[in-house]
Formats: structure tokens, C-alpha cells, sequence
């Protein structure tokens, strides 16, 4: 999974728990622990439409472990 991530950056597999404004995501990382993300690349462009308890990857910021880019929708 770390092979996506783009330099300094950590991907971590997290599930949609809550949709909040301005296109932000409530998520929770395999190791129980609530970030906040938001669409980044292609998943902005192509409009993919999360819901609850969807499974995605996650890439953490090195800065603020407390929020990520959603970089990828994994399959169900």
C-alpha cells in the first residue's frame, strides 16, 4: 500500500464513518483512530461519491496526523 504514497506521506487503509460539509470525511483508520479527509486527484475530478462505511486509502499528512487525502476507493 505505501508504493502509492507520495514522498513523506503514509497510506493507511481507514472506513467512512460520517460525510461532513464542504465535501469533508469523518474516518477511521484500521488502528481505531479518527482522522479527518477530504477527495484529493482523480477522486475529486471523477466525482466519487462516498458513503458510510465505505473502505478507502488513505494518505496521513506528515505535518498533522489528524488528516489525510483520500486518494483511492477500495472495493467492498
Amino acid at each position: 500500500m505505501a508504493e502509492e504514497a507520495a514522498e513523506g506521506e503514509k497510506a493507511v487503509e481507514a472506513k467512512v464513518l460520517e460525510l461532513l460539509p464542504q465535501g469533508a470525511v469523518k474516518l477511521e483508520l484500521v488502528s481505531r483512530a479518527q482522522v479527518i479527509g477530504h477527495p484529493a486527484g482523480a477522486a475529486r475530478i471523477n466525482f466519487v461519491r462516498l458513503r458510510p462505511n465505505d473502505r478507502v486509502l488513505v494518505e496521513l499528512s506528515p505535518h498533522d496526523q489528524s488528516r489525510g487525502r483520500i486518494v483511492k476507493l477500495l472495493s467492498s
